[in-house]
């Protein structure tokens, strides 16, 4: 797809060719492509999984299948699929001739290892598994009850391909720095050099002859190096990508989007994130938000449509469901608008709930002060969030509550989860289906096992309507039973929904053939290709 201007608004349905005076132009072999972005958490997706770090290691790390951003999938390591009338079984074959980077072949075997180390040690995220089998050239993958989202999940980038050799050979520790010889996929890229805080060098694989049935070009890749610089400074990744430093920077602040689009050697690129929108996840499991009533007043006593218009100039809408627009089959646009700001109804919401002022302003009950925590990773963090937390803090001040945010490094968050030590979460998460509510809202899904209901929701008519888009394989039915969880989290206030952002992208316009992943990040650099 050509690019009409250098700034395009990307569509669920959209394909982004970037650099729009080159796009008629025959894709060029060589060169390495510089990208200013976020170091990952891990290079081994399976110990820990960022949306970083998935975007990092998407072209060292094959998958199953391939999921188009029209919703389609399509073959890629397995080379065909059978599902058994009951949605209990799913039947894999698997392609001939794939080999991993460490030169062992990547078969049926190797499948099942994969897999059934998912299932080992992430619980398979939640899904039904029964048991995994190989036989010759097929997997056999058993559940125990239907589960409608499977080859969505087995499409992205944290179910990637590792080499079974490697997770003998290596601690999880060395598979979690990585490095060359040590990091095995099969995809388009291989890690060529690893320099923990600074960079990771990944270059083309030249066996690479298994691309997806769905991508743009068969073969190797054109470029014959990615050099990943970390860089987590806004400002400076912006910078980098400006000064020519760098061909592509992520995450591009909304406050840099004007001088982007004004620079005629910049393309900005842009699409929905599909998920749950930037949000705050409110711990129910202790005062002072086991009470409904001071959950409801927070979501009105701060004008925080306001603060999305003044902070992120455009470059997203205010939230007020639990899945955005990206997902447009599963978004609610009937809920938008569903409450404003309304100071004195929220003062009121907490008189009636015991909280009164005291001598400084923060309201007071039984000696304890209505003091939040909210507690967030740096690598979920960018300026605009910290910018609308200050809002966010003057705004609760003004109705008598005290909001402090701590952004820490992850092994500090992932202590304070574990110790039950906070109020508030606040983040995103981004993927291409509903099914991400399960995970987030379930009873059973708490950090303990692995999840996400860091609010430690636990309403049974939400787990009814979340197991019901999870086996159903209805779209109809699935559509409606995620809008009836995001009414029933709505109604409850279970989440406090801020904004559903755009994911933003400053390329060089040399930069072509880059494209979004189904989940919204930035997706494989395969069929990418640098103008001479």
């Amino acid at each position: 797809m050509r690019l009409g201007t250098r700034t395009t608004l990307l569509l669920a349905t959209a394909l982004v060719a970037a650099g729009s005076a080159q796009a008629q132009d025959a894709p060029s072999a060589g060169g390495i492509l510089r990208v200013a972005t976020f170091e990952p958490l891990c290079l081994d997706l399976n110990e820990g999984s960022s949306r970083n770090s998935q975007t990092a290691m998407q072209d060292v790390y094959d998958r199953l299948i391939s999921k188009n951003l029209d919703g389609t999938f399509h073959p890629w390591i397995a080379s065909a699929w059978e599902i058994s009338e009951d949605g209990l079984t799913y039947t894999f074959t698997i392609r001939d001739g794939v080999i991993f980077h460490d030169a062992t072949p990547l078969d049926a075997e190797a499948v099942r290892v994969n897999l059934q180390r998912w299932v080992d040690d992430k619980n398979a995220g939640g899904v039904p598994v029964a048991s995994v089998a190989a036989d010759g050239a097929t997997v056999t993958l058993t559940l125990s009850e239907p589960y409608s989202p499977l080859l969505h999940d087995l499409s992205e980038p944290q179910l990637g391909l590792v080499s079974p050799t490697s997770m003998t050979e290596f601690s999880k520790e060395a598979r979690c720095e990585g490095g060359p010889g040590v990091t095995a996929g099969s995809g388009p890229f291989r890690v060529a050099a690893r320099a923990v805080g600074q960079s990771l060098t990944l270059e083309r694989n030249p066996d690479y002859n298994w691309a997806p049935a769905d991508a743009a070009h068969e073969g190797p890749a054109y470029l014959d190096g990615v050099e990943l610089r970390f860089l987590a400074e806004d400002a400076v990744r912006v910078g980098a990508v400006e000064s020519g430093q760098a061909d592509i920077a992520t995450v591009i602040p909304a406050i840099a989007v004007p001088a982007i689009e004004a620079n005629s050697a910049l393309q900005l690129l842009r699409t929905e994130q599909p998920g749950i929108p930037w949000s705050f996840w409110l711990n129910q499991s202790k005062a002072p938000l086991d009470d409904q009533r001071v959950r409801e007043a927070l979501r009105i006593g701060v004008d925080f449509a306001g603060l999305v218009q003044a902070v992120f100039l455009g470059t997203a809408t205010p939230a007020y469901g639990a899945i955005t627009p990206g997902i447009p089959w599963a978004y609610v646009p009937e809920f938008e608008g569903a409450w404003r700001f309304d100071a004195a109804a929220a003062q009121a919401l907490l008189d009636e709930a015991g909280w009164v002022p005291g001598a400084d302003g923060i309201r007071v009950k039984d000696g304890v002060r209505l003091a939040l925590r909210d507690v967030s990773a740096v690598n979920w963090n960018n300026q605009q969030r910290e910018l609308f937390a200050q809002g966010i803090q003057a705004g609760l001040q003004a109705i008598g509550v005290e909001y402090t945010r701590d952004v820490l490094d992850f092994a500090s968050v992932d202590q304070i989860f574990n110790n039950n030590e906070y109020d508030i979460v606040d983040t995103s998460q981004a993927a291409g289906d509903p099914n991400l509510l399960f995970g987030a809202f379930f009873s059973t899904q708490t950090w303990a096992v692995s999840n996400t209901n860091w609010g430690f929701v636990n309403d049974p008519a939400l787990d009814a309507a979340l197991e019901t888009g999870l086996h159903s394989a209805d779209q109809d039915a699935r559509a409606a039973a995620y809008r009836e969880a995001q009414q029933i989290i709505n109604d409850n206030a279970y989440l406090l929904p801020i904004a559903n952002n755009q994911v933003l992208v400053a390329a060089r316009s040399s930069v072509n053939g880059v494209i979004f992943h189904n989940s919204g990040q930035i997706g494989s650099y395969h069929g990418t290709w640098l103008a001479p």
